[in-house]
């Protein structure tokens, strides 16, 4: 256990030395600065003032120096188009303006490539920077109207006195923000938080005379106990919750139909999709308590229900498991995001179902087995410091009664079949707080405790939960991949591995959808499990003992827990860039909503959306959050390795966390792309 810190600083460092290697560094030319290089030239482009103001008038600065020497660069005749990200698709190549002269449109350029000669450019439409007095730099002023982000495309016609039959042209991509005024409050909200939530932990160890070490139970703490315990403790997280819901399913009906103005879609994907992960990283299931489909089972279900077990062959995750990705595949097609209305039918069809459920099986069936996400929270919940446990394991034994199962006059069975007696890992407890109300023998304990202590210490591990931990690291890392911006140009070259003249796929659209089914069915279902597979084959051969303590399915299944955290880390800084990029355009799209429906005046909704943070606060928060979630991963991996093979344990561990570090870099390398909003991909 002592050498296991220095192994994971080494191989984080190792991580993170080869950021660059893997083109994570391109990010940062998405800020208001860029520098790159054109033939012999280094080029520094940035904007003054570095901050977008309405209606001034900023001036776009080159300096060029020779790279070789570092000279300045004194002659040289260049010139710079600007286009607002978004205005075309926003996937597609970049397309220099051309001559009108039939030129073919293929001979248009990507952003972020090597500088290359075109043919027959037009740059009427380009603005030629004029030399200023500082030496080797250039400057025009360029009209910017809007915040956000830009394609550039710089043409230069001569270079240090040599002179181009054809300007070199190279693109790129810059953030021209204002001043953002949630920084500020985000980082002043932050502490004092973390101040107050200090504050009061000591103030209640204090109270309950804690002693070092030991752990507070929040159900010693009175006023909490009444909390739990009172009949209003869940509704008054699912009322709410049901409203926002039901306005969201209106909305998406009857609103606007365009993703980026209705909040149907911006509340729906961009705040509680986004949000949502955090509650499981910190809270477990907790939402699946305030869930609104979770809701209309309760209160139906105990109006009536036939309570019908559900088929045992199918009381697993496979079926919610199946349903999740089949669904990721169908939103990568359908947009869902961008329609308001197909994200009101498919609320309404989540009802639908959890009401037919309730009615026919008992307790909360749909979010123990086929709620689309019911799987992949419960693993992302074995990450949770949060956990509810029995105090002592031996007043279960000697109890006969187990309210905890039956219910009582005041309290229900668990809804998600589980018991404190047994229960030892959070993937199916909802805080739901029933057994804490029923529990005669006051035998609750809901304490905090280690992040991701279950991915270890959990009794048994199981097939259908290590496929989906393994499936989901391939889907995050594919449904992010699909929105950075060269994935067109990734899926073109796939696509040309691909016979579909002898399949007989002949439209480009065709082509395009049986693309992208091939590589989200490979790349989410198939390569990562292989992978992990050949992994536990190392891991089978290189630990190296007579009578092995798991057999080569064993291997995969204890293994395919320490993934779990790789897979979170991607979707938690997927998502996090959406939140913190798109979250403000909630606060227009409410304006708007407040005015034409209730006649309240908040004020003019302004749709250019200032990010919370800037585009280069948002990868390195990204970049952190790789850095811890993989640690635990190693970590995870290293308990699971010595809990099995004891002092053979680095011969089982070396194998995974290589698999790990490939899948880190994997990751970093594909947020070090330029990421389209998730409104316009």
């Amino acid at each position: 256990m002592k050498r296991m810190p220095a192994i994971l600083i080494v191989l984080c460092i190792l991580f993170f030395s080869g950021l660059n290697a893997f083109g994570a560094g391109d990010h940062a030319s998405t800020t208001a600065f860029n520098e790159f290089r054109i033939d012999r030239a280094a080029v520094k482009l940035r904007i003054e003032p570095e901050t977008y103001t309405k209606g001034k008038t900023p001036q776009i600065l080159i300096t060029l120096t020779d790279y070789i020497s570092g000279s300045l660069l004194l002659d040289a005749e260049i010139y710079i188009y600007l286009e607002k990200t978004g205005q075309r698709n926003a996937h597609a190549a970049y397309k220099m303006p051309v001559a009108k002269n039939n030129q073919p449109e293929k001979s248009g350029l990507e952003f972020g490539e090597s500088p290359e000669t075109a043919t027959t450019s037009d740059i009427s439409m380009f603005k030629k920077l004029q030399p200023q007095q500082m030496a080797g730099v250039y400057a025009v002023s360029y009209p910017i109207p809007r915040q956000g982000e830009y394609n550039f495309t710089i043409a230069i016609k001569s270079l240090n006195g040599k002179a181009f039959a054809e300007p070199l042209i190279y693109g790129g991509k810059i953030s021209y923000l204002p001043k953002t005024k949630y920084k500020m409050l985000l980082i002043i909200g932050i502490v004092l938080i973390s101040g107050v939530i200090a504050v009061w932990i000591m103030s209640v160890r204090k109270k309950l005379k804690l002693n070092t070490g030991q752990k507070i139970n929040i159900l010693d703490i009175p006023w909490i106990k009444r909390f739990f315990r009172s009949a209003w403790f869940q509704p008054a997280f699912q009322v709410p919750v049901l409203l926002i819901f039901l306005i969201i399913i209106a909305a998406g009906l009857f609103d606007i139909q365009k993703g980026d103005m209705n909040i149907a879609t911006l509340l729906m994907w961009t705040i509680w999709w986004a949000a949502i992960i955090f509650t499981f990283v910190f809270v477990g299931r907790v939402w699946c308590m305030m869930c609104p489909f979770g809701a209309a089972q309760d209160w139906i279900g105990r109006l009536f229900s036939l309570n019908k077990d559900f088929p045992k062959p199918v009381r697993n995750i496979w079926l919610s498991s199946f349903i999740f990705f089949g669904l990721t595949w169908w939103d990568s097609f359908s947009g869902i995001v961008n329609k308001p209305a197909l994200t009101s039918y498919l609320l309404i069809g989540f009802f639908v179902v959890a009401v037919g459920m309730s009615v026919t099986f008992k307790g909360r069936s749909f979010c123990r087995y086929a709620c689309p996400i019911g799987g992949l929270i419960g693993l992302y919940s074995m990450f949770s410091p949060v956990e509810l446990r029995n105090k002592g394991l031996e007043v279960c034994r000697n109890h006969k009664i187990k309210e905890c199962i039956k219910g009582t006059e005041k309290s229900h069975p668990c809804p998600m079949f589980v018991t404190p007696m047994t229960l030892d890992r959070n993937n199916y407890c909802n805080f739901c707080s029933e057994c804490i109300k029923s529990c005669s023998q006051d035998n609750i304990v809901t304490r905090f405790r280690n992040f991701a202590k279950d991915l270890w210490v959990s009794a048994k591990g199981y097939m259908d939960e290590a496929y989906l931990a393994i499936v989901i690291l391939g889907v995050s890392i594919i449904v992010t991949g699909e929105m950075v911006e060269p994935w067109h140009r990734w899926m073109d070259a796939v696509g040309k591995i691909i016979p579909f003249d002898i399949l007989g796929i002949m439209s480009h659209a065709a082509r395009e959808k049986a693309t992208f089914l091939i590589v989200m069915t490979t790349g989410s279902l198939i390569i990562p499990s292989l992978l992990l597979f050949g992994a536990a084959l190392v891991v089978k051969k290189t630990a190296g003992m007579e009578s092995p303590p798991l057999n080569l399915k064993q291997i995969f299944v204890q293994f395919a827990y320490m993934f779990i955290p790789v897979g979170l880390s991607m979707h938690l800084a997927h998502n996090v860039s959406h939140l913190l990029r798109e979250g403000p355009g909630i606060i227009p799209a409410i304006q708007r909503a407040a005015m034409l429906y209730l006649g309240m005046n908040l004020g003019e909704p302004d749709w250019d959306i200032t990010p919370v943070i800037g585009a280069e606060s948002i990868f390195w928060l990204q970049m952190a959050i790789f850095m811890i979630l993989n640690v635990f991963s190693l970590y995870a991996g290293y308990r699971i390795a010595v809990k099995y093979y004891g002092d053979k344990a680095m011969r089982a561990f070396i194998p995974m966390a290589a698999l790990v570090v490939f899948f880190m870099a994997l990751n970093t390398y594909i947020l070090g792309q330029p990421m389209s909003p998730r409104h316009s991909h």
